[in-house]
């Protein structure tokens, strides 16, 4: 229908809507925005970069690809859909603790700073080879607190334990389960799977054997024993190699030496982890799994912050636009159906 067919009733219905387009339109370029509250999302982000994140047993676009780099590719879909006003900061975790590389930064503002830092998060970085998995837990669980008070902890790891801990010494949580909350993401298959050793362009350059790793759990404080225990532990006999267990430094030898070299997403850990903490426990499977965990009403805090008000101007603007060319038959039959059902509900 041509504009001159239009009689001035609609001429100036439709004149109005677009010079109102135009005013939104303009308003919008001025990019305005007004402090509001709103829901935001806290998170302290927690890589562990130790080697046996280096095994491959992700599949991507058809392509293996390691849990290190599956885990820093959800890490930055989580990231993305973190609203403004929400505040991230970055840890990395190997050897007996997490140590955060990031203070907390706002995601808009800062997101291409947050992007670029989890892209070129390495394992090259790790200041030890060690990977005592229950003190970098434990230590990223204190430290999320002191973050902020509305921080949240998403832990990536496989729970890989190098060398083989010692239960006898190891760290005890000082805080009640669930007075922080978040994720413990495990990654990685169950099966076990040979820990590669890389070079410096990352290409596979073989793996790591038995005798190249600790197979024993390191020493810690001595145990006192009675006069009892000690003569019983007299009577153990010798191993094949002629060696008494009993005065090494690790005891006997603990039943996963043989597949020290070996590694696997360890759920039994994680979850007894994720229990002591107040922790979720969630296998990572999917690139969006975590994202969605990220913003669940769970995780959020209410608080106010700068809010861009262009997209309430721009929707307006753009129903009226299409309301422009929309047939003018299109509203009367609009306005008689909205009549007769207000009818059907009068007494």
């Amino acid at each position: 229908m041509s504009l001159q067919r239009l009689n001035p009733k609609q001429l100036d219905w439709r004149g109005r809507g677009m010079l109102l387009t135009l005013v939104l339109l303009l308003i919008a370029m001025l990019a305005p925005s007004a402090t509001l509250p709103r829901r935001v999302f806290d998170w302290f982000f927690v890589l562990d970069i130790t080697q046996s994140m280096n095994v491959r047993d992700y599949t991507l676009d058809g392509k293996s690809i390691s849990r290190l780099e599956f885990s820093k590719k959800t890490m930055r879909e989580a990231l993305r859909d973190l609203p403004c006003g929400s505040m991230v900061a970055l840890g990395m975790f190997t050897e007996r603790g997490t140590q955060n590389i990031v203070q907390p930064l706002e995601v808009c503002a800062h997101f291409s700073a947050l992007d670029q830092t989890i892209d070129h998060m390495d394992w090259r970085m790790a200041w030890a080879a060690d990977s005592f998995i229950t003190h970098g837990v434990l230590s990223a669980a204190s430290l999320t607190p002191k973050l902020g008070e509305d921080m949240r902890l998403a832990f990536f790891t496989d729970g890989h334990q190098a060398p083989p801990s010692n239960p006898d010494y190891l760290p005890k949580y000082e805080g009640k389960p669930g007075d922080i909350k978040g994720y413990l993401l495990g990654t990685g298959k169950e099966e076990l799977s040979r820990i590669p050793k890389l070079d410096e362009h990352d290409n596979i350059i073989g793996y790591w054997e038995l005798e190249e790793v600790m197979r024993f759990a390191t020493f810690g404080m001595f145990t006192s024993k009675s006069v009892a225990d000690m003569e019983s532990d007299m009577t153990v006999e010798a191993d094949d190699d002629g060696l008494n267990r009993r005065n090494a430094s690790h005891g006997r030898n603990p039943a996963e030496d043989t597949k020290a070299n070996l590694s696997g997403l360890d759920n039994k850990t994680l979850q007894h982890l994720a229990e002591t903490t107040g922790l979720q426990y969630e296998p990572l499977q999917s690139l969006r799994g975590f994202a969605r965990d990220a913003t669940a009403h769970e995780m959020a805090t209410w608080r106010s912050g700068k809010t861009d008000l262009r997209p309430w101007l721009a929707v307006p603007a753009l129903l009226l636009i299409l309301a422009f060319f929309l047939p003018p038959r299109f509203f009367t039959f609009t306005f008689a159906f909205v009549q007769q059902l207000l009818r059907v509900k009068q007494p």
